[in-house]
């Protein structure tokens, strides 16, 4: 049997008890708790708290999504403007692959630094190496 692609949906078993449907957006949250025939039991919602936000900020999607700059290395730009606006610790996370890049994310405001990929993933790492050694 071939895997579904993305475009195919899957078969799922219908649910036989009520589940409850979550929205955290940045305006609202909203809630919903569903029945199993699809029936909508009860909803409540109401406005994201503006100041009850998040207790740290953190430049990981930067890159990922649509509208971000993909580049080598990290989004330094992105976590000094990070840093200069807001009241909470940036975390400088994605794409830091030397102990330089750490260093500029902390002297320009980030509150701690991410290094994953870079030390967490020997094929990563040994693929730089052999890169660079490549070149003359």
């Amino acid at each position: 049997m071939t895997p579904p692609r993305a475009s195919q949906p899957t078969a799922r078993a219908a649910p036989t008890a009520a589940v409850i449907g979550l929205d955290l957006g940045g305006t609202k949250t909203a809630a919903a708790l569903v029945g199993p025939d699809g029936a909508v039991l009860r909803r409540h919602h109401r406005p994201t708290p503006a100041r009850e936000g998040a207790d740290l900020v953190s430049s990981i999607l930067s890159g990922y999504v649509p509208g971000t700059p993909r580049g080598a290395g990290p989004d330094l730009r992105l976590v000094a403007a990070l840093a200069e606006a807001l009241d909470v610790p940036v975390v400088a996370e994605g794409r830091i692959n030397t102990p330089d890049e750490a260093a500029e994310a902390l002297a320009l405001g980030a509150h701690r630094v991410v290094v994953g990929t870079a030390i967490t993933a020997p094929t990563a790492l040994a693929g730089r190496f052999v890169e660079r050694l490549a070149r003359p």
